[in-house]
């Protein structure tokens, strides 16, 4: 079967998919660097780049194991293809040190922060597929509202992919979020 044709799975991480997310970050310089940890390390600046690279893999695979690790996988045949991080806002403290992203949540709000998805992949409706896993899951496990943070983009304006690590407006406008009447940057969806 051609990587064309190949059906695409997604579903909830579990603390045995190192391998997998191993795999899927450890080939891209920007993922071996992040490994999805940017919204986990409190401060940016130098407190941020002596994280950067082996200490986040570390840190990543070891809260990965103990079952802290939110997150949706995507699968073509059983290559991993994408990625969706989410969890209690709470897991996120450098959210609270944003001022762009200021905002109040309420309890019980998750977040939906990081996507990632292969190149060769894009552009075939893999990160709405993982958004939805996590959206479900994110649900399923007690959040009342999730929250988001698109990619601001003008009209017309195509990103490059490593600029819509957060996803994008119009990702999340189909997924059924809208702008915060907080925070226009801040994207929520409810619990039904």
């Amino acid at each position: 079967m051609s990587e064309r044709a190949a059906p695409i799975a997604c579903r909830p991480v579990t603390p045995d998919d190192a391998a997998a997310i191993t795999d899927l970050f450890g080939a891209n310089s920007i993922c071996r660097g992040c490994w999805c940890m940017h919204w986990r390390v409190e401060k940016g600046g130098k407190s941020w780049q002596a994280c950067w690279g082996e200490p986040n893999r570390r840190a990543f695979l070891k809260l990965l194991k103990q079952g802290q690790v939110q997150g949706a996988l995507a699968f073509a045949e059983d290559k991993p293809v994408g990625w969706c991080n989410f969890g209690p806002r709470e897991d996120f403290p450098r959210l609270k040190r944003s001022r762009v992203l200021a905002y109040k949540p309420t309890p019980q709000t998750w977040s939906v922060n990081c996507f990632f998805i292969t190149a060769g992949w894009r552009k075939r409706g893999i990160a709405g597929a993982l958004l939805k896993t996590a959206a479900k899951t994110a649900f399923d496990r007690g959040a009342r509202v999730l929250e988001a943070y698109p990619t601001p983009q003008k009209p017309g304006q195509n990103l490059v992919a490593p600029f819509a690590w957060t996803g994008t407006r119009a990702l999340f406008a189909k997924a059924g979020f809208k702008p915060s009447a907080e925070n226009e940057r801040v994207w929520v969806k409810k619990r039904r």
